[in-house]
């Protein structure tokens, strides 16, 4: 077997592109042995989520020198940023559709509803560690009261499905006959695709997956576009969410808030701090719950 590559991603897992003989592959190995069971769960999410939406197939799991691996399918596909600029309109209404139809999809596996002491578990974790950000105390009038806020929502009704637990515009691959692989999937308590709807959105009305591109002040015009893209695609998803899922859109903002907040323990930029909080502030401004 040879690298050929080191490939980007987010989880501290080593990814790989790799070659046996004249056949690619990719390698994702755990970051530590401590990571090795979250591996193991993200290896049967992408195997069951196969049998409803498109993944890459997994051909090998196993170890080496105690750390879990696995190796799947190589797709030949573009991400977002260098895909969407270049598509027609009428490819971008696919698009829409695509993502829709997994999300109908992944709808149909409900199973009960979601257990809302998992919820109030969740933010109980983001009230300790939340604050243990260096960045917290220029913010914290407003996050510790927000916190506070979504404890108190009932959170009942939130189904629990098959889900893809990341779900962001950096996790697809588009494909030239327009069709979407989904990766990196990330394993979780709060398994439900209302969570995928409500980071999708956010990702694309904050554009927190292309943070690098939008988020630097003045953009270039070609960072303009795939802003105008985003928006669009989030217009257009939540038009069609709101006709087939209603109840959805009762909580879009307070789920939109959780998966928000999940993210700034990990936060390491000060101006990006400062962003995902004025994002938080924008839906609060939507919706009162603070």
């Amino acid at each position: 077997m040879e690298v050929v590559k080191n490939l980007v991603g987010h989880s501290g897992c080593a990814i790989q592109l790799c070659l046996r003989g004249d056949a690619y592959f990719v390698r994702k190995t755990s970051s530590s042995q401590q990571y090795n069971s979250r591996l193991k769960k993200q290896i049967e999410k992408q195997i069951s989520l196969s049998c409803y939406i498109q993944t890459p197939d997994v051909y090998d799991v196993g170890k080496i020198d105690d750390l879990a691996y696995f190796d799947m399918e190589y797709i030949r596909g573009q991400g977002f940023v260098s895909y969407a600029p270049l598509q027609s309109v009428t490819t971008m209404c696919d698009l829409v559709e695509r993502l829709c139809e997994a999300i109908s999809t992944l709808s149909a596996t409900r199973q009960r509803d979601l257990d809302p002491r998992l919820f109030l578990s969740k933010l109980d974790d983001l009230s300790r560690t939340v604050p243990l950000n260096p960045f917290y105390a220029a913010h914290s009038s407003f996050l510790r009261p927000l916190i506070d806020s979504l404890k108190r929502r009932p959170w009942t009704g939130v189904p629990k499905t098959l889900c893809h637990g990341d779900l962001t515009v950096e996790n697809m691959l588009l494909t030239d006959d327009g069709a979407i692989v989904f990766i990196d999937m990330l394993d979780g308590e709060l398994e439900s695709i209302w969570l995928d709807i409500a980071k999708l959105l956010q990702d694309l009305r904050s554009g927190w997956s292309l943070r690098s591109l939008l988020w630097a002040g003045e953009t270039a015009p070609s960072s303009r576009l795939l802003r105008t893209l985003t928006h669009y695609l989030a217009d257009e998803i939540e038009t069609q969410i709101a006709r087939t899922l209603p109840q959805f859109s009762a909580v879009s903002q307070e789920l939109r808030a959780v998966q928000a907040l999940r993210v700034l323990p990990y936060v390491k930029d000060s101006a990006v701090y400062s962003h995902v909080v004025k994002g938080l502030k924008d839906l609060t401004k939507m919706r009162e719950f603070v």
